[in-house]
Protein backbone atom coordinates (compact mmCIF):
# COMPACT_ATOMS: atom_id res chain seq x y z
CA UNK A 1 0.00 0.00 0.00
CA UNK A 2 2.89 2.59 0.79
CA UNK A 3 4.68 1.58 -2.23
CA UNK A 4 1.47 2.61 -4.17
CA UNK A 5 1.33 5.77 -2.93
CA UNK A 6 4.37 6.65 -3.13
CA UNK A 7 4.72 6.15 -7.20
CA UNK A 8 0.79 7.14 -7.75
CA UNK A 9 2.37 11.01 -8.40
CA UNK A 10 4.92 9.57 -10.55
CA UNK A 11 2.05 7.56 -12.51
CA UNK A 12 0.08 10.68 -12.76
CA UNK A 13 2.48 12.96 -13.87
CA UNK A 14 3.52 10.44 -16.44
CA UNK A 15 0.03 9.96 -17.42
CA UNK A 16 -0.47 13.55 -18.24
CA UNK A 17 2.61 14.33 -20.16
CA UNK A 18 2.13 11.16 -22.62
CA UNK A 19 -1.63 12.61 -23.14
CA UNK A 20 0.22 16.48 -23.59
CA UNK A 21 2.27 14.63 -26.19
CA UNK A 22 -1.14 12.89 -27.97
CA UNK A 23 -2.83 16.11 -27.66
CA UNK A 24 0.23 18.46 -29.72
CA UNK A 25 1.09 14.74 -31.68
CA UNK A 26 3.11 16.37 -34.81
CA UNK A 27 0.88 15.60 -38.06
CA UNK A 28 3.53 13.80 -40.30
CA UNK A 29 1.53 15.60 -43.98
CA UNK A 30 2.06 18.79 -42.28
CA UNK A 31 5.45 18.36 -40.94
CA UNK A 32 6.40 17.74 -44.52
CA UNK A 33 4.43 20.48 -46.23
CA UNK A 34 6.11 23.02 -43.97
CA UNK A 35 9.43 21.44 -44.02
CA UNK A 36 9.31 21.96 -48.09
CA UNK A 37 7.87 25.36 -48.26
CA UNK A 38 10.57 26.94 -45.67
CA UNK A 39 13.57 24.63 -46.09
CA UNK A 40 14.32 24.36 -42.43
CA UNK A 41 15.58 21.42 -40.60
CA UNK A 42 13.48 18.84 -39.86
CA UNK A 43 13.76 19.11 -36.45
CA UNK A 44 13.01 22.82 -36.23
CA UNK A 45 9.83 22.43 -38.52
CA UNK A 46 8.84 19.13 -36.03
CA UNK A 47 9.45 22.07 -32.96
CA UNK A 48 7.47 24.58 -34.59
CA UNK A 49 4.53 22.34 -35.28
CA UNK A 50 4.36 21.46 -31.89
CA UNK A 51 4.74 24.75 -30.04
CA UNK A 52 2.23 26.32 -32.59
CA UNK A 53 -0.24 23.03 -32.15
CA UNK A 54 0.04 22.12 -35.91
CA UNK A 55 -1.07 25.51 -36.92
CA UNK A 56 1.27 25.38 -40.38
CA UNK A 57 0.54 29.28 -40.53
CA UNK A 58 2.04 30.22 -37.29
CA UNK A 59 4.53 27.44 -37.68
CA UNK A 60 5.92 29.53 -40.55
CA UNK A 61 6.01 32.72 -38.91
CA UNK A 62 7.55 30.81 -35.73
CA UNK A 63 9.87 29.51 -38.12
CA UNK A 64 10.84 33.00 -39.91
CA UNK A 65 11.61 35.42 -36.36
CA UNK A 66 13.58 32.39 -35.12
CA UNK A 67 15.35 32.00 -38.96
CA UNK A 68 16.08 36.19 -38.78
CA UNK A 69 17.52 36.02 -34.96
CA UNK A 70 19.75 33.31 -35.28
CA UNK A 71 20.46 35.26 -38.96
CA UNK A 72 21.65 38.25 -37.17
CA UNK A 73 23.33 36.98 -33.89
CA UNK A 74 25.80 35.28 -36.71
CA UNK A 75 25.83 38.19 -38.76
CA UNK A 76 27.22 40.02 -35.98
CA UNK A 77 29.63 37.26 -35.26
CA UNK A 78 31.36 36.82 -38.58
CA UNK A 79 31.28 41.09 -39.29
CA UNK A 80 34.26 42.21 -40.40
CA UNK A 81 35.58 38.55 -41.98
CA UNK A 82 36.85 39.74 -45.80
CA UNK A 83 34.27 39.12 -48.64
CA UNK A 84 35.86 39.65 -52.17
CA UNK A 85 33.14 36.36 -53.41
CA UNK A 86 30.04 37.13 -54.57
CA UNK A 87 27.44 38.01 -57.44
CA UNK A 88 25.69 40.48 -59.88
CA UNK A 89 21.92 40.19 -59.92
CA UNK A 90 20.39 41.59 -62.76
CA UNK A 91 16.59 42.16 -64.24
CA UNK A 92 16.00 43.38 -67.36
CA UNK A 93 12.13 44.30 -68.76
CA UNK A 94 10.93 46.72 -71.73
CA UNK A 95 12.05 50.14 -70.64
CA UNK A 96 13.97 49.27 -67.54
CA UNK A 97 16.61 47.35 -65.53
CA UNK A 98 18.34 46.84 -62.26
CA UNK A 99 21.68 45.64 -61.56
CA UNK A 100 22.52 44.39 -57.98
CA UNK A 101 25.65 43.38 -56.65
CA UNK A 102 25.80 40.68 -53.50
CA UNK A 103 29.94 39.89 -51.91
CA UNK A 104 30.54 37.10 -49.86
CA UNK A 105 33.66 35.16 -48.57
CA UNK A 106 34.18 32.06 -50.87
CA UNK A 107 33.37 31.21 -54.65
CA UNK A 108 32.11 28.03 -53.08
CA UNK A 109 29.06 29.71 -51.17
CA UNK A 110 28.44 32.09 -54.22
CA UNK A 111 27.58 29.50 -56.89
CA UNK A 112 25.25 27.78 -53.93
CA UNK A 113 22.13 27.81 -54.62
CA UNK A 114 20.40 29.44 -51.42
CA UNK A 115 22.97 32.44 -52.48
CA UNK A 116 21.54 32.56 -55.72
CA UNK A 117 18.16 33.25 -54.25
CA UNK A 118 19.32 35.20 -52.21
CA UNK A 119 20.84 37.33 -55.43
CA UNK A 120 17.98 36.40 -57.44
CA UNK A 121 15.15 37.41 -54.43
CA UNK A 122 17.03 40.82 -53.24
CA UNK A 123 17.37 42.02 -56.92
CA UNK A 124 13.39 41.57 -57.76
CA UNK A 125 12.51 43.25 -54.54
CA UNK A 126 15.02 46.26 -55.70
CA UNK A 127 13.60 46.58 -59.41
CA UNK A 128 9.83 46.44 -58.33
CA UNK A 129 10.89 49.14 -56.07
CA UNK A 130 12.81 51.49 -58.36
CA UNK A 131 9.99 50.51 -61.06
CA UNK A 132 7.18 51.63 -59.13
CA UNK A 133 8.79 55.43 -58.89
CA UNK A 134 9.09 58.08 -61.69
CA UNK A 135 12.88 58.15 -61.36
CA UNK A 136 15.16 57.73 -64.45
CA UNK A 137 18.60 56.81 -63.12
CA UNK A 138 18.90 55.31 -59.29
CA UNK A 139 22.28 54.34 -57.52
CA UNK A 140 22.46 52.87 -54.36
CA UNK A 141 25.65 52.41 -51.47
CA UNK A 142 25.56 49.48 -49.07
CA UNK A 143 24.12 51.34 -46.25
CA UNK A 144 20.72 52.93 -48.52
CA UNK A 145 20.35 49.22 -49.39
CA UNK A 146 20.36 47.46 -46.34
CA UNK A 147 16.99 49.83 -44.90
CA UNK A 148 14.63 49.24 -48.28
CA UNK A 149 11.39 47.83 -47.25
CA UNK A 150 10.86 44.13 -47.75
CA UNK A 151 7.78 41.74 -47.29
CA UNK A 152 6.71 41.37 -43.95
CA UNK A 153 7.83 44.39 -42.33
CA UNK A 154 11.26 43.05 -43.14
CA UNK A 155 14.07 45.29 -44.57
CA UNK A 156 16.81 43.83 -46.82
CA UNK A 157 19.32 43.46 -44.29
CA UNK A 158 16.87 40.86 -42.62
CA UNK A 159 17.00 38.90 -45.60
CA UNK A 160 20.10 39.26 -45.59
CA UNK A 161 20.84 38.23 -42.02
CA UNK A 162 18.75 35.15 -42.37
CA UNK A 163 20.57 33.45 -45.55
CA UNK A 164 23.92 34.12 -43.41
CA UNK A 165 22.49 32.37 -40.52
CA UNK A 166 21.35 29.43 -43.08
CA UNK A 167 24.88 29.56 -45.24
CA UNK A 168 27.11 30.59 -42.14
CA UNK A 169 29.37 32.76 -44.08
CA UNK A 170 29.59 36.69 -43.91
CA UNK A 171 27.73 38.26 -47.00
CA UNK A 172 26.40 41.63 -47.44
CA UNK A 173 24.77 43.86 -49.80
CA UNK A 174 26.84 46.00 -51.78
CA UNK A 175 25.87 48.47 -54.54
CA UNK A 176 22.73 48.67 -56.96
CA UNK A 177 21.71 50.70 -60.14
CA UNK A 178 18.34 51.01 -61.65
CA UNK A 179 18.41 53.15 -65.35
CA UNK A 180 15.19 53.49 -67.50
CA UNK A 181 14.94 54.71 -71.09
CA UNK A 182 13.14 57.75 -72.24
CA UNK A 183 10.64 56.84 -75.22
CA UNK A 184 13.31 57.25 -77.67
CA UNK A 185 15.74 54.75 -76.43
CA UNK A 186 16.03 50.80 -75.56
CA UNK A 187 17.86 48.98 -72.89
CA UNK A 188 20.78 46.72 -73.37
CA UNK A 189 21.79 44.16 -70.62
CA UNK A 190 24.76 41.79 -70.61
CA UNK A 191 26.35 39.44 -67.60
CA UNK A 192 28.91 37.50 -67.86
CA UNK A 193 29.46 34.40 -65.51
CA UNK A 194 32.85 33.62 -66.00
CA UNK A 195 32.07 30.07 -67.16
CA UNK A 196 28.88 28.36 -65.73
CA UNK A 197 26.26 30.32 -66.93
CA UNK A 198 23.05 31.24 -64.64
CA UNK A 199 19.85 32.51 -64.41
CA UNK A 200 17.17 32.25 -62.06
CA UNK A 201 13.51 33.57 -62.17
CA UNK A 202 14.33 35.62 -65.14
CA UNK A 203 17.29 37.45 -62.68
CA UNK A 204 20.94 36.83 -64.84
CA UNK A 205 23.57 35.86 -62.51
CA UNK A 206 27.10 36.43 -63.02
CA UNK A 207 30.12 37.87 -61.98
CA UNK A 208 30.27 41.28 -64.55
CA UNK A 209 27.34 42.92 -65.96
CA UNK A 210 26.18 46.33 -67.79
CA UNK A 211 23.28 48.49 -68.57
CA UNK A 212 23.26 50.70 -71.40
CA UNK A 213 20.37 53.45 -72.88
CA UNK A 214 20.49 53.54 -76.18
CA UNK A 215 18.81 55.95 -78.78
CA UNK A 216 17.66 56.69 -82.32
CA UNK A 217 20.14 59.23 -84.02
CA UNK A 218 19.86 60.46 -87.43
CA UNK A 219 17.85 58.49 -90.41
CA UNK A 220 17.01 55.08 -90.12
CA UNK A 221 17.75 52.75 -92.97
CA UNK A 222 17.29 49.39 -93.77
CA UNK A 223 20.90 48.69 -93.72
CA UNK A 224 20.91 49.42 -90.25
CA UNK A 225 20.79 47.08 -87.04
CA UNK A 226 17.93 46.97 -85.10
CA UNK A 227 18.17 49.63 -81.61
CA UNK A 228 18.25 46.82 -79.39
CA UNK A 229 20.77 44.60 -81.39
CA UNK A 230 23.26 47.72 -81.05
CA UNK A 231 22.37 47.95 -77.32
CA UNK A 232 23.52 44.34 -76.87
CA UNK A 233 26.30 44.59 -78.89
CA UNK A 234 27.32 47.61 -76.69
CA UNK A 235 26.69 46.06 -73.16
CA UNK A 236 28.74 43.07 -74.41
CA UNK A 237 31.39 45.55 -75.22
CA UNK A 238 31.21 47.74 -71.72
CA UNK A 239 31.53 44.51 -70.01
CA UNK A 240 34.91 43.69 -71.63
CA UNK A 241 36.30 47.11 -72.44
CA UNK A 242 34.85 48.57 -69.26
CA UNK A 243 34.92 52.46 -69.81
CA UNK A 244 34.82 54.74 -67.26
CA UNK A 245 32.39 57.61 -69.56
CA UNK A 246 31.48 57.79 -72.21
CA UNK A 247 33.07 60.59 -74.38
CA UNK A 248 31.79 63.52 -76.76
CA UNK A 249 31.96 63.40 -80.13
CA UNK A 250 34.08 66.81 -80.00
CA UNK A 251 36.90 65.09 -78.18
CA UNK A 252 39.78 64.83 -80.23
CA UNK A 253 41.37 61.04 -78.76
CA UNK A 254 44.74 61.83 -80.75
CA UNK A 255 45.11 64.71 -78.24
CA UNK A 256 43.36 63.00 -74.62
CA UNK A 257 45.18 60.62 -73.08
CA UNK A 258 41.95 59.38 -71.19
CA UNK A 259 40.56 58.06 -74.59
CA UNK A 260 41.59 54.40 -73.46
CA UNK A 261 38.86 54.80 -70.67
CA UNK A 262 36.02 56.82 -73.06
CA UNK A 263 33.45 54.23 -74.55
CA UNK A 264 33.49 56.09 -78.08
CA UNK A 265 37.20 55.36 -78.84
CA UNK A 266 37.32 52.30 -77.60
CA UNK A 267 38.36 49.53 -80.33
CA UNK A 268 34.84 47.68 -80.53
CA UNK A 269 35.34 44.25 -78.82
CA UNK A 270 32.94 42.68 -81.63
CA UNK A 271 35.28 44.13 -84.35
CA UNK A 272 38.69 45.66 -83.24
CA UNK A 273 38.55 47.55 -86.79
CA UNK A 274 36.55 49.82 -85.71
CA UNK A 275 35.74 52.23 -82.73
CA UNK A 276 32.29 52.36 -80.53
CA UNK A 277 31.52 55.33 -82.05
CA UNK A 278 32.00 54.29 -85.93
CA UNK A 279 30.36 51.01 -84.65
CA UNK A 280 26.90 53.54 -83.35
CA UNK A 281 27.32 55.84 -86.34
CA UNK A 282 26.96 53.19 -89.21
CA UNK A 283 23.89 52.30 -87.15
CA UNK A 284 22.48 55.80 -86.29
CA UNK A 285 22.83 55.47 -82.89
CA UNK A 286 23.69 56.81 -79.75
CA UNK A 287 24.99 56.06 -75.85
CA UNK A 288 22.95 58.01 -73.43
CA UNK A 289 24.50 56.38 -70.17
CA UNK A 290 25.36 53.19 -68.87
CA UNK A 291 26.55 51.05 -65.84
CA UNK A 292 28.76 48.52 -64.94
CA UNK A 293 29.82 46.55 -61.95
CA UNK A 294 32.25 44.19 -61.52
CA UNK A 295 32.40 41.84 -58.62
CA UNK A 296 34.68 42.97 -56.00
CA UNK A 297 36.48 45.42 -57.75
CA UNK A 298 37.94 48.17 -55.89
CA UNK A 299 34.99 51.22 -55.73
CA UNK A 300 36.75 55.03 -56.51
CA UNK A 301 33.72 56.61 -54.75
CA UNK A 302 30.26 55.77 -53.47
CA UNK A 303 27.50 55.20 -55.12
CA UNK A 304 24.61 58.17 -54.49
CA UNK A 305 21.09 58.46 -55.41
CA UNK A 306 20.36 60.29 -58.38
Amino acid sequence: MLITVLFRPRLLEGLKMTCRQMTHAVDKSLLSKLRKTTGYSLMNCKKALEKCENNIDQAEKWLSELAQKEGWAKASKLQGRPMSQGLIGLIHDKSSATILEVNCETDFVARNDKFKSLVTQVTHILHTNFSSGDRKKVGLDASALSSIPAEGGKILADIVAVHVGNIGENMALRRASYLRADTSSVIGTYVHSSGEKFEVDNCKLGRYGAIVEVGQAGEVREDILPLDVVALKVSQHIVGSNPRKIGSSEDKPEEDKDNETKLLFQELVMDPDMTVKEFLENNSAVVKDFVRIECGEELEEKNSDK
